[in-house]
């Protein structure tokens, strides 16, 4: 039977290796230290900001009803919103608390997958670089659809390296299955997904008519997980389709260096602790230890970083689209695993205990970083840091209020960013009927929005419909230093009838 490329030793188990310590065969201890330092991370970004990301607010404006999709993206990220919604209350926190969650699983899938294909040591160098990514561990706090993507997406190459190593049935069904959710959750996750069959073929895991069976069988799994979502959007009732593919053409005015440039410089600052510390063990360890005899895992490096990456390039060199810096969290996000793979030589025998601390050290400068008001505007882009979402809410609440007396707001009609924090940091998690378009909130029920009364928010006084009650004090301007977001205005559409207690 073929199996995968391994960088484990063929003459003896990982435990005889030089410098091999009993600890490294405890995954759950790794695991659950990947899943602390997240939670850190995003607990120090909670604290700090005042406000919700553009992509959490829109999170608060959907998680209202349970679709087979929304406006922009399949349905999985907003359903996990509404599952923590029966153990937790729809405040910030609770999104906060599931983005911890889901980059924390990121880690730890990834880190297993590193263990199916490497020896124990080398998978701990993996874990110790993918912690030092920003966007897992900086811009960790950023709960959205790429959020989400990652995890299924490592929970598929985890699963798809246990059942090239192992060949039994139940990896490969959860293959499918990890494939089908990661289909669910953003469109994008195709390639990625492109990539692992790719890593699949090249490394020589589908040479034995079991394994190809096995895939034959996680494919089948793909479609029927997600199939219903997509028919979904497919037939029309989301513009998911539309705007997976409105990027197309969107960089036209700018140069391809220029497109291309700022990309490769995000991403960089995006990788740059995982690269120092690399270059330190290199530098530190190069020729100091004698190489070891392994096999390089091209297959995989080229399924899990090659194809994403040559993908992004061809949407802006040939699809002429705006590389954005948020597609480099799913491009890079195996980066770890190849780096180690390329550096296998070095990594394979370094003292574990040495890397982790180099790996500590350079967390605990980078946690110090952020903590510091030069920090907090690194990383915290957009509005987050400096947006008076909660003051927003009690004079909305204040003339709510004094205008509806015993009425409990339970609609709010406003564009999506303003709609979210409403959401979020208004007593009773109202509905948001986003931009007032029911068309993105088909959820609303028009008649009980009209009877029960709503807050109307618009960016200028005239843009408000004639039926509401505004006074020119009804005016949010955020501070100067905040960017990406506008001056709000707000009125009160009275409820029909007096309330009593709400």
């Amino acid at each position: 039977m073929s199996k995968a490329p391994s960088l484990h030793s063929s003459n003896g188990t990982p435990g005889d290796k030089p410098g091999h310590e009993a600890w490294l065969d405890r995954p759950w201890l790794i695991s659950l230290g990947m899943l602390v330092l997240v939670a850190i991370w995003v607990a120090l970004a909670a604290h700090q900001h005042t406000a919700l990301h553009h992509d959490m607010a829109e999170q608060f404006v959907w998680a209202h009803a349970w679709q087979l999709g929304y406006p922009k993206h399949p349905p999985l990220p907003t359903w996990l919103f509404l599952l923590a919604q029966t153990f937790l209350p729809a405040k910030p926190a609770t999104l906060y608390a599931l983005s911890a969650l889901c980059i924390g699983l990121t880690g730890v899938f990834t880190y297993l997958a590193a263990r199916e294909l490497m020896t124990p040591t080398m998978a701990l160098c993996v874990a110790c670089l993918w912690g030092l990514q920003q966007p897992f561990g900086w811009r960790a706090w950023i709960y959205n659809h790429n959020t989400v993507l990652v995890m299924t997406v490592a929970m598929t190459v985890y699963f798809a390296a246990r059942a090239a190593k192992r060949q039994d049935q139940w990896s490969w069904a959860m293959t499918g299955v990890a494939a089908g959710l990661a289909m669910s959750t953003k469109l994008q996750a195709l390639v990625p997904l492109l990539g692992v069959l790719w890593a699949l073929w090249r490394s020589g895991a589908l040479a034995s008519p079991a394994a190809r069976k096995g895939l034959a069988m996680a494919l089948v799994l793909t479609v029927l997980v997600c199939a219903v979502p997509l028919l979904w959007m497919a037939t029309g009732h989301t513009n998911a389709l539309a705007y997976a593919t409105h990027q197309l053409g969107s960089g036209e005015g700018e140069g391809e260096s220029v497109r291309l440039g700022q990309f490769v410089v995000s991403e960089l600052r995006m990788l740059a602790p995982a690269l120092v510390v690399l270059l330190i063990w290199v530098v530190s360890w190069y020729g100091r230890r004698e190489a070891t005899a392994s096999v390089e895992l091209k297959g995989w490096t080229q399924g899990l970083l090659f194809v994403p990456l040559l993908f992004v390039l061809a949407m802006g060199l040939v699809g002429g689209a705006k590389l954005h810096a948020q597609w480099g969290v799913q491009t890079f996000q195996f980066m770890a695993m190849v780096l180690v793979a390329w550096f296998g030589h070095i990594f394979a025998r370094s003292p574990a205990r040495r890397l982790l601390l180099v790996a500590v050290v350079v967390q605990l400068i980078s946690l110090m970083v952020a903590a510091s008001p030069a920090g907090a505007r690194l990383h915290a882009p957009g509005a987050v840091q400096g947006y008076p979402s909660r003051e927003l809410a009690d004079r909305v609440l204040a003339d709510w209020r004094r205008l509806a007396p015993g009425c409990v707001l339970r609609y709010v009609d406003a564009p999506f960013f303003e709609g979210g924090q409403m959401a979020a940091y208004a007593p009773g998690f109202p509905q948001v009927l986003q931009g007032g378009d029911k068309a993105n909130s088909p959820w609303i029920d028009e008649a009980d929005m009209a009877a029960k009364g709503s807050v109307v928010m618009r960016y200028l006084a005239e843009r408000l419909p004639p039926d509401v009650v505004h006074s020119p004090d009804m005016v949010l301007i955020p501070p100067p230093q905040v960017k990406g977001v506008q001056p709000v205005v707000w009125g009160i559409r009275l409820p029909k009838r007096p309330c009593a207690a709400g």
